[in-house]
């Protein structure tokens, strides 16, 4: 074996340690029969728990009148007992929210494999145990050998009675202790005759029937073993753990084969002792070879898989037209070492086709094939809806019989037109339809029909079975060879289209759920898809539940009326464990809501609920199968919008962290270098007053007043922004012409710049504009502003206005080092700055942001393009003209 695969069963080792450590633990004491005393052996060591100053309370302990049991009681707290309804009368029950409440170091609760009233939370007293435990609660319990599944069926070949409470081998697999409480058969009968296991009027019966000598002693050694076994595990789990083993060997496979015609539920239990007593995985397969499945069949089959996965098995559901065929590919594929099989019937027929176990045997494929056949004790009498006619379908045959006589009465009025050839069509289609409806022995009975009719209606002579053509006998003959022929091969293609219907069904569903989920872009849109997919294939109204912080469930679509609180109980179950419960489940199975968690990394994001009406009488496997696979869909959907979601947050924050790097950097320039002027100005004048001439006063004075009047600049700059950002900037419209604009902002441009050069061109009379004039000269203002630190001195700004019958167009135009085209659209965003050069410039990159935004607060856009002359940046302004359709404000 590799270091690879040894590293995995090391980790796989170490994670299921560090899994039982965050539960609680589970001390079994199992017997191998009432009466060896488990009870009081658990009781006196959960009062050495006590004495060791652990917190102790019974949860549910039957004493069955014994008093040396009762009297181990004393001293310990008793959790009071939970009374149910049930049918007009009350029954006590182990209170599971009462111990949760409490939630003491350990708990007892005794008999374990008990059967809970109708109307408790579980089923099963193991499941109240194993919440319990997933609430890290320690708890002791008892049960006896007979109770265990896997060993079901030889305890019924043991004793003759077919116990009825069982326990999952694997909830017992998982337990922390289990301490085998040992009492000779001997002692244990004389015990029984002295009353201390069942009363006397009981003890003679059970004398008689379970507690032989030698069905006690066969007990025993089945527990004795079943500690020795459990022993081995847990040390193969620790040497494994501390990757102690140096010499692991390739484990086998076991794969156990079940069919729908017979129950097979030994067969399971038969596997799971083979790989506990190997230690090997197995799996349990049906193969669907499209045949339909009546009710008593799909519950048989529901059954089946439950028990096997209880069992600790991993189940599959293969597709295809013969078991055989799709059975070995999935032996190849999964190295499968030994196959279980059923021995089968034998067909009452001269002829018939090889066993399955003979085919597995012959295939020349390296598996050991392991043929059981249920023991007659264990076969149960068949119900009568279970017998199948070894002739098939009765419907069939009728259906036969009509079709023939169909034929015949079409036969006989176009005798006289056609040929007898061309008369047995009429047989072949009856017989084609037949198989393709019923399959292939009603399909062979319609052949044999119509051979008979067609002989005795349309063969000279007529009404006799007799025949004197040559030319009748073929075709009577030809008749006989196309039923055969066409009756089986109907029924294959019958069944292969109910296959492909299925998995077109499936992959059909699938696809226009994924479809729709990949353009989902919430979780209300998401939750939407799948309930409305969900309905369309299982035929039942869904919901899915999110919870909110504050634990307030939202359904998806709306409750319209409340829900019941069995059902309510239920969706908060499944949020808190992750595990399906509800109806036709063993947990709340009240309910008439069947909740299944969707899990993303083992945590519940949601639950979908499927609200089944009280005529719908199961939950098949392929409706289970497809519903899990859209919600894994919806876990994968759910998990990318809270990605893009992240992410965006995580966008949106780096670029308020460059923002505020930007607007502390500008404020650290452009605050303190006027005012840097000022001050330098304002010392000089207060120091030098006397020895500086009028000029230089003058000068100083000049530098405070530029200084100032720029730091109000860009002051004003952060107001207009922070009145864009809230929307706060009013707009107070006028009619206005362009020109005023224009020069309004030119005449500000010189009084900062009286050097720049400008050229207006305009090729259109100026239009009237219904603006606020002041924010519109103020953009043109920042665009002349921008140019102009851009430009060489010698080189002239160009200003052109052209008109058109939507819009008026401003292009200013510089004749600078231009910008780069990734960059045109860019620079009107807060604080962007063209690296090119630009950053020698004392900029803050406001200007051109805002007066995007002024200009777009009055209908217009703005843009930057290249020069006309390939040099420079020419920024257009579009101001609308269409007056009639703006908003007045």
């Amino acid at each position: 074996m590799t270091d690879n695969t040894t590293r995995s069963q090391q980790a796989d080792a170490l994670l299921s340690k560090l899994k039982q450590e965050e539960k609680g633990k589970l001390t079994v004491f199992l017997g191998a029969a009432p009466g060896v005393g488990k009870t009081y052996a658990m009781l006196s060591a959960a009062k050495e728990r006590l004495q060791q100053g652990a917190d102790v309370v019974v949860g549910l302990v039957e004493t069955h009148g014994r008093e040396e049991t009762e009297a181990m009681l004393v001293e310990l707290e008793i959790l009071p007992r939970k009374e149910i309804g049930y049918h007009n009368t009350y029954l006590t029950e182990f209170d599971l929210d009462s111990a949760l409440e409490r939630r003491p170091e350990l708990i007892l609760v005794d008999e374990l494999a008990h059967t809970n009233v109708p109307g408790s939370r579980h089923k099963r007293r193991y499941q109240d145990v194993d919440e319990l435990l997933s609430a890290g609660i320690d708890v002791y319990t008892t049960v006896n050998i007979q109770h265990l599944v896997s060993l079901n069926d030889l305890v019924m070949q043991i004793t003759g009675v077919r116990v009825r409470e069982t326990v999952p081998d694997s909830f017992i697999d998982d337990a922390y202790d289990i301490r085998f409480i040992d009492l000779p058969p001997v002692n244990l009968v004389e015990r029984l005759q002295q009353g201390k296991v069942y009363l006397p009027e009981y003890a003679r019966l059970a004398m008689d029937t379970f507690f032989s000598i030698s069905n006690l002693t066969a007990l025993r050694e089945l527990a004795m073993k079943r500690v020795i076994e459990q022993v081995d595990a847990h040390l193969i789990s620790e040497l494994e753990a501390k990757s102690e083993k140096a010499d692991f060997i390739l484990k086998d496979k076991l794969l156990v084969l079940i069919s729908t015609n017979s129950d097979h539920s030994y067969l399971i239990r038969i596997g799971r002792q083979i790989a506990e007593r190997r230690q090997i995985p197995w799996t349990v397969v049906w193969v669907d070879t499209g045949k339909t499945q009546d009710l008593p069949r799909r519950k048989r089959l529901n059954d089946a898989m439950v028990m096997a996965k209880e069992l600790g098995a991993s189940t599959e559901v293969l597709r295809g037209s013969s078991t055989y065929r799709s059975i070995l590919p999935f032996l190849n594929e999964h190295r499968i070492n030994t196959v279980l099989v059923g021995a089968g019937t034998r067909r009452q027929f001269l002829w018939h086709r090889k066993r399955l176990y003979q085919q597995l045997i012959e295939s020349g494929l390296p598996v050991e094939v392991s043929v059981y056949r249920a023991p007659e004790q264990l076969k149960m009498p068949k119900e009568p809806e279970l017998r199948v006619s070894p002739l098939g379908d009765k419907k069939g045959h009728m259906f036969g019989i009509v079709s023939t006589a169909m034929a015949t009465v079409f036969a006989l009025l176009l005798q006289q037109v056609l040929s007898s050839g061309n008369l047995v069509l009429f047989y072949v289609i009856a017989i084609l339809a037949v198989g393709l409806k019923f399959g292939a022995r009603p399909a062979l009975a319609t052949a044999i029909w119509s051979f008979l009719s067609f002989n005795f209606f349309l063969t000279a002579p007529t009404f006799t079975f007799q025949v004197h053509s040559q030319d009748d006998v073929a075709t009577l003959i030809f008749l006989v060879c196309i039923g055969l022929i066409s009756g089986p091969a109907a029924s294959r293609i019958r069944n292969q289209f109910i296959l492909l219907k299925e998995s077109n069904q499936y992959a059909e569903t699938l696809r226009e759920l994924a479809q729709e989920l990949s353009v989902a872009d919430d979780e209300n849109a998401l939750w939407k898809s799948v309930n409305r997919h969900i309905e369309r294939a299982v035929h039942v109204k869904c919901y899915s539940v999110t919870a909110a912080k504050d634990d307030h469930k939202q359904f998806v679509p709306l409750l319209l009326t409340p829900l019941k609180h069995i059902d309510d109980s239920a969706i908060d179950w499944v949020f808190l464990h992750g595990r399906i419960a509800g109806r036709f489940t063993d947990t709340l199975s009240a309910s008439q809501l069947t909740v299944i968690p969707v899990l993303q990394e083992k945590k519940v994001i949601a639950v979908v609920a499927l609200c089944w009406d009280k005529s719908q009488t199961q939950f098949n496997p392929f409706e289970q199968e497809l519903v899990h696979a859209m919600l894994q869909q919806a876990s994968s959907t759910w998990q990318r919008i809270h990605l893009v979601s992240d992410l965006e947050s995580a966008r949106v924050k780096t670029e308020v962290e460059q923002i505020r790097s930007a607007l502390l950097s500008s404020v650290s320039h452009d605050l303190k270098s006027p005012l840097s002027a000022m001050m330098g100005a304002a010392e000089s004048l207060r120091v030098f007053d006397k020895q500086l001439n009028e000029q230089d006063r003058f000068d100083l004075l000049d530098t405070i007043l530029q200084e100032s009047r720029r730091l109000d600049s860009y002051i004003q700059n952060l107001l207009d922004m922070t009145k864009l950002g809230h929307g706060t900037l009013k707009i107070e419209r006028d009619w206005v012409s362009i020109d005023d604009i224009i020069g309004s902002a030119l005449s500000r441009l010189k009084r900062y710049f009286p050097s720049v050069k400008v050229d207006y061109i305009r090729h259109n009379e100026p239009p009237l504009l219904y603006v606020h004039a002041a924010l519109i000269e103020q953009a043109l203002f920042n665009i002349l502003e921008n140019a102009v630190r851009y430009s060489p001195d010698e080189e002239p700004i160009t200003i052109v206005m052209d008109t058109n019958q939507n819009q008026c167009r401003v292009s200013i135009e510089d004749q600078g080092p231009g910008i780069p085209k990734a960059d045109q659209k860019e620079i009107f965003n807060m604080f962007y700055v063209v690296s090119d050069g630009d950053q020698k410039k004392q900029n803050t990159g406001m200007g051109l942001a805002i007066c995007k935004g002024m200009i777009s607060a009055h209908g217009g856009k703005v843009r930057a393009v290249d020069g006309a002359r390939g040099r420079g940046t020419r920024i257009e302004v579009d101001l609308p003209l269409d007056y009639p359709n703006m908003k007045q404000e």
